[in-house]
């Protein structure tokens, strides 16, 4: 299984996001989330993958997490709280992040 952590922001002025894929220099961004991905490449660990992400939607609150099913697994979101310095919030969901992974890889490698 693969995790990847990232954080995702909205544009505050969509209208002035370049149209080409080219990297630019950023520009301001509002609305921002911590992003964690959760892959699996195997079918039989993909499917209890999903159920898993099923039973987290229900224990985490829905105002603050967003879980999205993917192809591969899913993307659990949490928006970035503006009154926490940044740096200790990365921190945190980096931690929470790899705590629900390395128990997801716990119940997964059971599974076999």
């Amino acid at each position: 299984m693969d995790l990847l952590i990232s954080m995702k922001a909205e544009p505050i002025e969509k209208g002035l996001e370049p149209r080409w894929s080219t990297m630019t220099t950023p520009a301001a961004q509002t609305g921002g989330y911590f992003i964690a991905e959760f892959r699996e490449g195997d079918q039989e660990k993909l499917r209890l993958l999903i159920m898993y992400a099923e039973i987290l939607r229900s224990k985490l609150d829905g105002e603050e997490f967003q879980i999205e099913l993917t192809q591969f697994g899913f993307i659990l979101k949490k928006k970035v709280d503006q009154d926490v310095e940044y740096i200790k919030a990365w921190d945190s969901w980096v931690e929470f992040s790899r705590s629900i992974y390395e128990k997801l890889v716990d119940i997964l490698e059971g599974s076999d």
